[in-house]
């Protein structure tokens, strides 16, 4: 199941790349012709806004899987295995913390949107229940991979087994 979830967040990391290049994209083109013909598309930069949120929050599983989230790991390099795995587990529950508040507050904010027709203040006039839905799933899938996690690091300390999924440090 992890080596799918995995697959899928390097997917989703893949098509956020798309999305960035297509919105560096729009933005030069925007600039160009603004710059030499006085003409605007208008709504460029809340396009490239949404698009920004989104990867984010869909990038967060991939750079999980990949350790590349901030870490220091100058005391875990000199502790024995116990310990290690122990701090594993103690980094995924407060990954696993962090997450659920964020997952949390965000459903309120998409709720809130979708309940009042929340509509962007600007001239594409875009229902904010689309990016902020996007955006929310984005944390779901997110939210799901730590819970997944975090039971793959309790029965790693258990067992007092190393796994590939939940050490802080990354191999080279």
């Amino acid at each position: 199941m992890l080596n799918h979830l995995q697959k899928y967040s390097q997917n989703f990391v893949y098509l956020c790349g798309v999305l960035l290049f297509f919105s560096v994209f729009i933005i030069s083109i925007e600039v160009f012709l603004r710059k030499f013909f006085n003409f605007s598309f208008g709504g460029v930069d809340e396009i490239s806004s949404y698009i920004l949120g989104i990867c984010i929050s869909w990038s967060l599983a991939y750079v999980l899987f990949e350790k590349m989230h901030i870490r220091i790991d100058v005391f875990y390099n000199l502790v024995s295995n116990k310990v290690k795995l122990f701090l594993d587990l103690f980094s995924m529950f407060c990954t696993l913390l962090f997450i659920s508040f964020l997952t949390y507050y965000s459903s309120l904010v998409f709720i809130r949107s979708l309940e009042k027709n929340s509509m962007a203040n600007t001239p594409l006039g875009t229902p904010l229940w689309i990016p902020q839905g996007i955006w929310f799933l984005g944390f779901i899938f997110f939210a799901f991979v730590v819970y997944i996690l975090f039971f793959k690091a309790l029965m790693s300390f258990i067992k007092n087994k190393n796994n590939n999924y939940t050490n802080i440090k990354k191999e080279f």
